[in-house]
This record gives structure tokens, sequence and C-alpha cells, in this order.
């Protein structure tokens, strides 16, 4: 079992503890070494002329099988597409229904390097997996509050690494389940906490792999969890207030970001510090990734550009049902602030082992910032420039990437392209 990571490894705002496993040396401004994100395309699928097979419904879930077979889950067909390295059709797997290999939602996607897939499925709480040929092999009932946030294939065997649920999520799928007369479903992991799932087990048990830190908060000033009765859940301006107006958290408070590398170590970051941690199972850090990069501090401009763009985000929820309800808008508004900004804003590791890092660009909440590449060996490689390139959908062998692009009607495409040997 993973250890818990103590207060050694924990960075709260101004001080780093990383002292007892890295020297820390003293700040200095990073120098970026320039990559050159010019990638060959192998193919597309998509589009308005695409086949029908093709026809995706939205940029759904992805990932790439040991023979570069790519999978598609595409939500509102209810089925997963895979596309063989040529970019032709090779099966569909699954349909709507309620039988075996069928779906009502769903939401996740596994992929294994042998070929084989885990979907779960919000409405059903199941978790299906597939054999190599698309197959449907088994299903596990869920029975957890909400969703898992992260799934991701166990490189060791037929298993998952997942991330539980936020607070909020667990409550409404928990109300979901006294309104539909089942029992109320339980977690053993948070959002903040990572577990494994024996896929090849009767029961379905999530083992607590790693509990990462959490930014300490002021429990008295928290918001309490809102409760919901039954007839709530039938009021539409009730439910939509008490499941998209509850306001969790600090804005910039530092969430866990974390990726699997190919011998089943975890890479992870919990704090606003540039410090990606490598933990084997059994709980040893082997190694924590760092770059002389200081977090940003809080500044008054970006306190007011934040409670106004989450103002805008929250009022389009609630556009059809008149508006940003009042008390919504002053939770927003009274609404904490983390004091720094968190520098690890994405992270994935590549099929050899590598990980690419995603930095912030100009603003905490710009989708486009420069990215870190860390070859299998650790070692820094170089930075490719804020607006060049997004980190990929998914990793693949070979160096094959897939990206998703929507045309200005918003029609998807997935395109597939071929790293450089020095980023994989």
């Amino acid at each position: 079992m993973f250890g818990r990571i103590g207060p050694s490894l924990r960075r709260t705002a101004g001080a780093t503890a990383l002292a007892c496993f890295v020297a820390v040396p003293p700040p200095t401004a990073a120098q970026d070494r320039p990559l050159t994100a010019d990638f060959p395309e192998v193919y597309r699928a998509g589009g308005l002329t695409a086949p029908d097979w093709a026809q995706f419904s939205g940029r759904g879930p992805v990932g790439f099988d040991g023979v570069g077979n790519l999978h598609v889950l595409d939500h509102s067909a209810a089925q997963v597409i895979v596309i063989d390295p040529r970019g032709e059709h090779l099966r569909s797997v699954g349909r709507s229904g309620e039988g075996p290999g069928e779906f009502e939602l769903p939401f996740q996607l596994a992929v294994w390097r042998d070929g084989r897939v885990a979907v779960s499925d919000i409405m059903r709480s199941t978790l299906q997996v597939f054999a190599p040929d698309g197959r449907f092999d088994r299903v596990l009932q869920t029975r957890t509050q909400g969703t898992l946030r992260e799934i991701r294939p166990d490189p060791q065997g037929v298993a998952l690494y997942v991330q539980g649920s936020s607070q909020t999520g667990s409550q409404t799928f928990s109300a979901i389940d006294e309104l539909l007369g089942q029992e109320p479903r339980r977690d053993s992991i948070d959002d903040f906490g990572i577990g494994r799932i024996d896929l090849t087990a009767g029961d379905f048990i999530i083992q607590p792999l790693l509990q990462a830190w959490r930014a300490p908060r002021d429990d008295a000033a928290e918001e309490p969890p809102e409760e919901l009765s039954l007839n709530d859940l039938l009021d539409d301006a009730k439910w939509r207030t008490a499941t998209f107006g509850r306001v969790e958290g600090r804005f910039f408070e530092p969430p866990l970001r974390w990726d699997v590398l190919p011998d089943g170590t975890i890479a992870y970051s919990d704090s606003s510090a540039y410090a990606v941690k490598l933990v084997r199972p059994g709980g040893q850090v082997v190694d924590v990734l760092r770059r002389p990069i200081e977090p940003e501090g809080l500044t008054r401009r970006l306190r007011s550009a934040a409670i106004e763009r989450e103002i805008d985000r929250r009022g389009s929820l609630f556009e059809d049902s008149g508006g940003l309800p009042d008390e919504v808008r002053k939770r927003i508004e009274d609404r904490e602030f983390y004091p720094e900004i968190q520098i690890v804003r994405q992270l994935s590791a590549t099929w050899e082992g590598g990980l690419w890092i995603r930095r912030p660009g100009e603003d905490p909440w710009d989708t486009q910032g420069p990215i870190d590449v860390f070859d299998p060996d650790r070692q820094y490689v170089g930075t490719f420039a804020a607006g060049t390139v997004g980190i990929p959908a998914a990793f693949g062998p070979d160096g094959l990437v897939a990206y998703w692009e929507v045309d200005e009607l918003d029609v998807p495409t997935i395109v597939v392209k071929r790293l450089p040997a020095e980023v994989r």
C-alpha cells in the first residue's frame, strides 16, 4: 500500500518543506530550453464530411493500445470507436442499452496496452470491461458516491488507479440514491486520494494507495454541506442551486494532479510549488521533479478577475432558469482565496515514461501555458513555448499522440501525430 505523504513534503503559503528528500536551491529564474512543436500528422478522423463511424458527438476520452489502435469513447453514441494505426475503422465496442456490454451514460475510458478496455457508466453505477477483441468480459457495480474523478489503467495488471470524487459530487449522488430507493453509496477515498481497483475480483473494492496533501482550511469559515431532500431534487430551481451553486474550497486552491508511469509509479502534484513527486508501490518517494520557478502571489487584479470570471461561468448554468441566484452570487463574491497560484497546471505521462508538465499562461486560467518535458530518466529536456502545443489527449507507442480539434461549427476531429524521440 502506498503510504500517506507526511508534512515534510508539504508546501504551504510562503514555505517549502521538501528538504528532507532533496536539497532546495535558492530561488532563481528558470531558463527554458526551447523545443520545436512541429509534429508530423499521421491521420485524422472526424469533421463534417466524415463517414458515419467518425461522426463524433463530442470530444470524449481516448486511449491507445500497444499496437497503436486508438480507442475513442463517444458519450452520446454510447460506444467506443476503435481506429487502427492507418486511421481506418477497426470496430465499435458497446451500444446503448441496459444489458451486458451496453451503456446508458458512458463517462470514462481506460485502455490497457494489451487492448483491454474499461468504461464507466454513471447511470448504472458500473465499470464494464471488454477483451482486446471487443467482446464483453465482465461488469462491476461501483456503488461509489458521485463519480470517480479520474481513472487510469494499472500497467501491472487488470486493475485501475482511481481518484475519488469531491464532497459536492458525493452529496448529489447520495440524494439521487435516496430518490431511487437505493442503498447510499460509500467512498473509501476522496478527491485527494488515489486508490486501486482489482477488476478481476468479484466485488468492487477501492484499495487506498495514497492520500495527497490538501491545503489546510479554516473549518469555521467553511460552508456546511447543503442537505438535499427528495422534494429539492424534484424542484428544478432548488436542484440547480444546490448542485451548481455550491462554492467549495478557495479560489486557486491547489488540486491534486496526477498520472501513472509505465512501471506503476505515481507522479503527482498537490501544492503550489513546482514539485512533482514520484511514488512507487510501498509508499517510497523515489524522486521529486523540480525547476527553479516560484509560484505567483495573489494580486488585487487576479482577485477581481477570478470573481468576475466565476460569476460569468456559473451564470451560464442558470440561463434558462432566470439567471444566477443572488445567494450564489454572494457565495462567489465572499469566497476566500489561496495566497499563491499553483505552477503545475496539468501533468501527463508519456508512453515511454517521460512527463509533460504544463505551467500557467498569462493568467491562471489560461490553458495555453508553456509545457516542460522530462524524459524517462527524469531529466529536463526542454519547454514548448506558450500557445505552440497542448498536452495530448493520449500518448501511444512509437511516438503517437492524439489531439482533439474543432472547426468553426464546433464539429470535433481527432488528429493523430507522431512525436520526435527526444520528447517521448
